[in-house]
């Protein structure tokens, strides 16, 4: 009887177990999915990050050797450190060790220079290296033909990353996108969605987010409704001002938000007249109060011109450099200087030739377009006459491309670093960029010089001399500096934005979703 009883109990404990074990499963099934819906403009575009793969979402596939942090500062990726010698032709890094890509290959140096020597060899970052040293698995020597003093943050831009050689084609495109990044990518439909999961294995800790789909919807107002309706958690802010204006302060939205590293500007066509005039482009700038401007159109969202670059390169920005004085009496004192004199419609004159050109903005951009007409009045109050030339993307790239404007409203580009110098040397300001906005002998020195010095005490200074030298000739306007923004519904935690354009999903693994605030 005692033994039946214990036999009895015993049966009792092992259903009870198995009925706690069951009940504990359910509520496991039962708990909510981590996955954010993100409303983004753009389609992916590739898996390739060197074959247009959108930039904001290469960093959630992919790791490089050196990387950048949310304060837009060099920060340890796939290598744990590094040194350059005191002539700056020599480089060593120490990588990461127990890493593998989401196929299950080792990180190590064979892997690095396969992507260094193969697909990569050409891009920022190998351009002067001589040859590659590795003394064992995990340290990778970079010999360079010169100096090369920006050689981390050529390392950091993210079309940089390291594939798994596994996934590499022989022609050196990819069979997918394998990465060592906190995510894989798990589907996408081109121009609808594409979505990641969390990659469990991932070397920098799991990631709370165990989805991140992003739905495509190029229209800002369109993701502004989708967020309203709970279609998608958070959108993106880019080209999206004037919708987020709309929904920033209402309870159930949050905006999470930082300064980033461009800026837009206007550009002047130095060769077109009246812009050949130095007179009348600093007349330009003293005709527009950027802080009203700024403060009334992007309450919030934008700060007016506080530099040559945005306040995220700090030292870097020369501050004897102002961008933002409004002073009308100064600038039609200039135009009368000039010869400019007022005509009977209130528009100035020069040997019967009105004082009028044109300005060139992307018409689909809902920021551009809100501020060129602003623009358009304070000019007119200076007595210039600014026709306006609205015009879709790709129309616009054709233009920008071709210098065919007067002016352009755009976006400062080829900043894609902590460092300037490629701005400089390969974006607006020396005989060998693309653009070629304004460049002269001096500067062409001054820049030259810039990319092989190693002390950084001179480099800040050399930084400086280059934006004077550039702001003499008063080339270009900075009319706003960006910002890096989402907005999100209220319950989303634990994301912090970066300054990095190309970076601002760097920290969504630590993004938690929450109850839904009452």
């Amino acid at each position: 009887m005692k033994k039946q009883r214990i036999l009895l109990l015993l049966l009792g404990l092992v259903v009870f177990g198995a009925a706690r074990g069951e009940c504990r499963g359910v509520r496991e099934q039962q708990a909510p999915v981590q996955e954010l819906i993100i409303g983004e403009q753009f389609d992916l575009g590739s898996f390739d990050p060197l074959q247009g793969m959108l930039d904001d979402t290469q960093i959630l596939v992919y790791n490089g050797l050196v990387e950048i942090d949310t304060d837009f500062k060099q920060t340890p990726g796939l290598a744990e450190y590094w040194e350059m010698s005191g002539d700056g032709r020599i480089w060593t890094f120490k990588l990461r060790q127990g890493v593998r890509f989401h196929d299950g290959t080792p990180w190590n140096a064979r892997a690095a220079l396969v992507n260094l020597e193969g697909r990569l060899k050409g891009y920022p970052g190998t351009a002067h290296v001589e040859r590659y040293e590795t003394p064992d698995d995990y340290t990778l020597i970079f010999h360079l033909s010169k100096p090369s003093p920006t050689l981390t943050s050529d390392l950091s831009r993210t079309l940089m990353s390291m594939v798994s050689p596994n996934a590499i084609n022989s022609d050196g495109s990819l069979k997918a996108a394998v990465g060592t990044g906190p995510y894989t990518l798990a589907s996408w439909k081109g121009d609808v969605e594409y979505a990641f999961e969390a990659n469990k294995d991932f070397w920098g800790g799991r990631p709370n987010l165990q989805k991140i789909t992003f739905k495509v919807i190029t229209d800002a107002q369109s993701r502004a409704l989708a967020l309203e309706t709970g279609e998608i958690d958070m959108m993106s802010g880019y080209q999206s001002l004037t919708a987020i204006k709309r929904l920033k302060d209402k309870p159930r939205f949050q905006l999470i938000m930082k300064t980033q590293n461009t800026s837009a500007a206007l550009f002047y066509n130095l060769q077109r007249p009246p812009l050949d005039s130095l007179p009348v482009r600093r007349a330009i700038g003293l005709s527009i109060d950027f802080t009203t401007l700024i403060g009334s159109l992007l309450p919030g969202l934008a700060a007016p011109p506080q530099g040559f670059f945005s306040p995220a390169y700090g030292e870097l920005n020369n501050p004897r450099i102002t961008m933002n004085t409004y002073d009308l009496a100064a600038a039609q004192a200039l135009l009368e200087q000039d010869g400019w004199a007022p005509g009977a419609d209130g528009i100035r004159e020069k040997a019967g030739t009105p004082l009028r050109f044109s300005l060139t903005y992307r018409v689909n951009n809902t920021e551009d377009a809100l501020l060129a007409p602003a623009i358009q009045d304070y000019l007119k109050a200076a007595g210039i006459d600014l026709t306006l030339n609205g015009v879709e993307g790709g129309a616009f790239g054709t233009i920008e491309d071709t210098k065919d404007y007067d002016v352009i409203l755009s976006g400062q580009s080829f900043i894609p670093t902590d460092d300037t110098t490629f701005n400089y040397a390969n974006g607006y300001w020396h005989s060998g960029s693309y653009y070629k906005i304004y460049t002269s002998p001096e500067l062409d020195a001054l820049i030259d010089t810039l990319q092989v010095t190693t002390d950084p005490a001179k480099r800040v200074e050399l930084n400086w001399q280059i934006q004077e030298s550039i702001m003499a000739q008063c080339p270009t306007q900075i009319v706003y500096h960006r910002n890096s923004i989402r907005l999100a519904k209220a319950n989303i935690r634990n994301f912090a934005i970066s300054s990095g354009c190309w970076h601002i999903n760097r920290l969504l693994k630590d993004a938690v979703i929450g109850p839904v605030p009452r």
